[in-house]
């Protein structure tokens, strides 16, 4: 089992805030779920944990931060596929379910 930490998380876009300061941790055996308006920040801070957005603050995985586990052992934790995935052409639907 794992936790996942996060720490005064804030994602921003240019002069927008998409997320501001989020702190909480999940213990193993528990679930967090993200409920808000299109544009509360939920996105981004799913995209943040998967490492594909730029943020402020610390994500820890066991009490490790993110940052310093190579790239493979982060995917081997976390996978993100998003709510409308774009298949590459040379890909199976198989295939791509495997990457999580």
């Amino acid at each position: 089992m794992t936790s996942l930490t996060f720490e005064n998380i804030s994602v921003r876009y240019g002069e927008s805030t998409a997320v501001s300061a989020f702190s909480d941790t999940v213990r193993p055996g528990e679930w967090l779920c993200l409920i808000g308006p299109n544009g509360a920040g939920k996105s981004s801070l799913l995209r943040t944990v998967a490492g594909l957005v730029k943020h402020e603050g610390r994500i820890l995985v066991d009490g490790t931060p993110l940052e310093l586990r190579s790239a493979r052992r982060r995917a081997a934790l976390i996978a993100h596929v998003p709510q409308s995935p774009s298949l590459p052409d040379d890909m199976t639907t198989f295939d791509y379910v495997l990457l999580g």
